[in-house]
């Protein structure tokens, strides 16, 4: 009678059980997931925070970069994108970092207030604007029925990693700075009562992005060039003026994709920040070749299209060769413990065992992808549309990227005696292999090629 009564308590235990179970097998599960997503160098959606979010536009900003393996590298850059609505208009403010800003698409105006002058820059899709900290900047969209879309690259010069942007001109929403000081200084400073400050420093309340009329626009735009003349004549101080990206010659050019860049010895604003800026326009169905960068950490944003990136990984957890995988399935270790075994593994073998990770995901417009230097990276574009990826190379002065496969691979380059004792293979298998691919750069995709072959 005692083990009946018993009975619903040890069938509610053996559910208990079972469920931890279940769960304990999901999160394994979800955790598998995870691993092969491209984490920690792969940002999605979800990875941006909305600073400003109105039907004029928004401002969102990516998370810091904090992971072990990002930060020493990246740790201190910034990821944001504006979007604009035909006639916005925004409000003066200044960051406490530099800026590298990319027009993505649509046409503005952007003014610089910098050095005691106005600089006002009539602006479009492809350019490429530095902004220097402390500028304070206004911009409006001048096209009545496009948005205007921007992606901003930030380096924070005050508190590591973080940067935050600060108005002279507000009311509840935005607050202007100036409400912190006090009556007397105001007074002072203004030369006039605090009642009639606060009717002209607090008086907009419309929010961080507002609507401008046709004829403000015009205004606005009336005085912008392309070449950094503004108001008082001369030349810039700091010869500021946008670049055009995507009208340069490309630095590389086939049916499967165009590639272009800014480097320092284009813009000296860039040079001054060791930071150059790449567009990588790669045809659907087609491929970048495998690559590295000798000394630039790459921040690659999507900027159209969708496909996926692989990179092969030699820190993270877990990482074996392509035969170990096919051979041993699952199984990994946690990234922390990876110096211990190391350790460990050069004790009991006298040697340090290289392998490497498969980093993988598939990416689409607004992803952002984090390429350390010297790991083979490769991207490929998705069947339906051309994928279109902006790249910011930091500590880019004296960087080279290094092509591992097509006509122009660095493999092609070894003499026939290294080849042979380095393959291991008969020396026109060798050149044949390495010499099959006839493209450089850009290359038919996986999908394309198997079209291609049947």
């Amino acid at each position: 009678m005692g083990a009946m009564k018993r009975s619903p308590l040890v069938l509610v235990l053996l559910l208990s059980l079972c469920s931890s179970l279940v769960l304990a097998s999901y999160s394994y599960g979800e955790e598998r997931v995870s691993s092969g997503s491209g984490q920690p160098y792969h940002y999605g959606e979800e990875s941006f925070r909305h600073w400003t979010r109105s039907r004029q536009g928004r401002f969102r900003v990516l998370e810091r970069f904090t992971h072990e393996l990002l930060e020493d590298a990246v740790g201190n850059y910034r990821v944001a994108e504006l979007e604009a609505a035909p006639r916005a208009f925004l409000q003066p403010s200044h960051y406490d970092a530099d800026e590298v800003m990319f027009v993505k698409e649509g046409e503005g105006v952007v003014a610089l207030l910098y050095k005691g002058r106005r600089e006002s820059f009539c602006v479009r899709a492809g350019d490429v604007l530095v902004i220097p900290a402390g500028a304070v900047v206004y911009s409006a969209n001048t096209h009545a029925s496009r948005w205007f879309r921007v992606v901003m690259l930030l380096n924070p010069v005050s508190t590591t990693g973080r940067f935050e942007e600060f108005y002279p001109i507000g009311g509840e929403r935005p607050e202007s700075f100036f409400s912190v000081f006090s009556d007397d200084v105001l007074q002072a400073a203004f030369n006039t009562r605090r009642e009639e400050w606060e009717q002209v420093f607090e008086k907009q309340s419309k929010g961080e992005i507002t609507t401008a009329s046709e004829e403000q626009i015009r205004e606005l735009s009336r005085s912008c060039s392309r070449g950094g003349r503004g108001h008082g004549g001369g030349e810039s101080m700091w010869d500021i003026k946008p670049s055009s990206l995507t009208s340069k010659r490309p630095s590389h050019s086939n049916s499967h994709g165009r590639h272009y860049e800014i480097t320092g010895d284009d813009c000296p604003q860039l040079r001054a920040l060791d930071i150059e800026v790449g567009l990588a326009n790669i045809t659907r169905g087609s491929m970048m070749a495998p690559s590295y960068s000798t000394h630039a950490n790459k921040l690659a944003v999507v900027v159209e299209g969708s496909g996926y990136f692989e990179m092969a990984c030699p820190h993270l957890s877990g990482g074996r060769s392509s035969s170990q995988r096919r051979g041993r399935g699952h199984g990994s270790r946690e990234w922390g413990r990876e110096e211990e075994e190391e350790g460990r593994e050069e004790q009991e073998g006298g040697q340090k065992s290289r392998s490497y990770k498969q980093v993988r995901s598939r990416i689409k417009e607004g992803s952002v992808i984090v390429i350390p230097p010297g790991h083979p990276t490769t991207l490929v574009a998705g069947e339906d549309k051309n994928l279109a990826v902006l790249c910011f190379g930091i500590n880019a002065r004296h960087d080279e990227k290094v092509f591992l496969a097509g006509s122009n691979s660095v493999l092609r380059q070894m003499d026939e005696p290294a080849k042979v004792l380095a393959f291991g293979a008969e020396r026109e298998k060798v050149d044949r292999v390495i010499g099959a691919q006839t493209d450089a750069v850009f290359l038919r995709g996986p999908s394309s090629r198997k079209i291609f072959f049947e």
